[in-house]
């Protein structure tokens, strides 16, 4: 599958999570940090090479550089409270047409996911394609591609605060966007596989404990493994 050089994945990451400490952080194993499994998973995308770490320019961010180095990806910092704008600089700074968002706090993140959405966003000429429009998929497995230029539109349009931290809402809920939503065919919205406590952490630790020391397994073989071995897993009753 061929890599187009105008699409890059821009992990969104930043310290200071109130309802868990340092989690990007956080020991899945003796190897393995969170922030460090989602980018190894991120690294199995068959349609994007370049992935950006996008933080702020706050002193406790810088930490995320070494993450980076350690990893061989880009890093990048601009704005704390505006991600907008902080997504649109290093897609300026960097040529980039299209951007892929992915949240750090989502280890879990699966690729084939990701290379599925944005097949689906080049085969339709999309401004924005997601899996979170009409959801189906665990909570923690959430993919955008958006392209800069419905960015810049949405910053020039919506001035808006909410806008400015979360990124899409004005996109989401316009109608002068050219959207698609991957929907599966079965519902998993009710799953949480994101990390934002600390029975989310005892989860995604439970999740590559069961499947060590393969990383790189799928969503899908979480789900079936979770029906085979549902008292190991406890994803319901967590």
């Amino acid at each position: 599958m061929k890599k187009n050089k105008k699409i890059a994945i821009f992990l969104a990451a930043r310290s200071g999570s109130n309802r868990l400490a340092n989690k990007h952080f956080l020991k899945i194993n003796d190897k393995l940090k969170v922030i460090d499994a989602c980018i190894l998973r991120l690294k199995k995308t068959k349609k994007i090479n370049k992935i950006y770490l996008c933080t702020t320019k706050r002193k406790e961010d810088l930490k995320f550089k070494s993450v980076c180095k350690k990893n061989k990806i880009n890093f990048f910092r601009g704005s704390t409270n505006n991600v907008l704008k902080r997504f649109i600089d290093c897609a300026k700074a960097n040529s980039i047409q299209i951007l892929v968002r992915i949240t750090g706090d989502c280890p879990l993140i699966d690729p084939k996911l990701i290379d599925k959405c944005v097949n689906l966003h080049l085969s339709k000429r999309a401004d924005y394609t997601t899996n979170t429009l009409k959801l189906s998929y665990p909570d923690g497995l959430d993919v955008e591609v958006i392209k800069l230029s419905a960015l810049l539109k949405s910053q020039k349009i919506c001035k808006d605060k909410y806008n400015k931290e979360h990124v899409t809402p004005f996109i989401r809920s316009s109608e002068i966007f050219k959207k698609y939503n991957l929907k599966y065919s079965k519902n998993y919205s009710n799953q949480r596989w994101t990390l934002d406590y600390k029975k989310d952490y005892l989860f995604i630790k439970r999740v590559f404990s069961f499947f060590s020391p393969n990383i790189h397994f799928s969503w899908k073989q979480i789900i079936n493994s979770e029906k085979k071995n549902y008292r190991l897993l406890n994803i319901k009753n967590r």
